[in-house]
């Protein structure tokens, strides 16, 4: 009766050992999961508004419109508009983004205006690079023309042969 006593009473001190764990563990879900997770809400709205500061997408606009990246540019502004709709920021955003629009447009002319001489430029230069490498491949072919007749010749031969017979 002895070691039956003690075997229960091993599985209860291993019982409550797991039920304390469960416990503890319960109580550190509850406890700093949910401070962890009050505190990565507010570190995201923290980050949102500095990626979203007026200031800042304003001024990443105007670096993006004189590197003339036009369409970055209306990107950037659209956001501004969308996140800080009343800023004074946005206000300035707007007439840099009529700006930008009429340089996007005088650019977008002065390419169909080059385009004719930029593609016959272009074009000439690439069909002198293609002349280039088809002279190129001749001249190796012309070099190395016996070889070549001489292999295929080989490999033929016996092919030639063959039907050399069959006509005589």
């Amino acid at each position: 009766m002895e070691k039956k006593e003690q075997i229960g009473l091993i599985i209860k001190n291993v019982l409550f050992f797991i039920i304390g764990g469960l416990l503890v563990f319960a109580i550190m879900s509850f406890t700093v999961v949910n401070d962890l997770k009050a505190e990565n809400a507010e570190l995201t709205e923290a980050l949102d508004i500095s990626r979203y500061e007026a200031d800042r997408l304003l001024e990443d606009a105007k670096a993006q419109f004189e590197s003339g990246d036009y369409s970055e540019a209306k990107a950037t502004l659209k956001t501004l508009f969308e996140k800080q709709p009343g800023s004074k920021e946005a206000a300035e955003g707007r007439e840099l983004l009529l700006t930008v629009e009429d340089e996007e447009m005088a650019a977008d002319k002065r390419w169909e205006a080059a385009l004719p001489e930029i593609r016959k430029e272009w074009l000439n230069n690439m069909a002198e690079r293609l002349l280039v490498e088809s002279d190129e491949e001749r001249a190796e072919l012309e070099k190395n023309l016996n070889e070549i007749i001489t292999e295929a010749w080989e490999d033929a031969k016996s092919k030639v042969r063959e039907e050399w017979v069959k006509e005589d």
